[in-house]
């Protein structure tokens, strides 16, 4: 027997929980999902590739040296050109980010 209220288990026989006064349940309610809090991230377009291939590489190296990277599909060109990929990255990695796609391209 279980208390609802306070969650105390008791013995065969008791009917009220000896803190709360409640009458007891035979067993308690399934315990409700906890609610998780998630972080705002703010990603921002670094670059645009014209193909997905070009920008997974780039993505690689940066995953490579510890920076998170996510791809953006099919962003419209102006005009009606292909779309491009866009490599998205933390706000606060922008300057690492740059540095290694120079030094990639050197």
């Amino acid at each position: 027997m279980f208390c609802p209220k306070c969650k105390a288990e008791y013995r065969e026989g008791f009917l009220k929980c000896a803190d709360c006064g409640v009458d007891l349940v035979s067993e308690l309610p399934p315990e409700p999902e906890q609610y998780t809090e998630y972080e705002y991230i703010n990603l921002v377009n670094v670059r645009t590739y014209p193909s997905r291939i070009e920008a997974e590489l780039v993505k690689g190296m940066l995953s490579a040296n510890g920076i998170d990277a996510d791809i953006q599909d099919g962003l419209e060109a102006a005009g009606g050109a292909d779309p491009t990929y866009g490599l998205l990255v933390k706000e606060e990695d922008i300057d690492e980010t740059n540095k290694i796609i120079n030094e990639m391209n050197e």
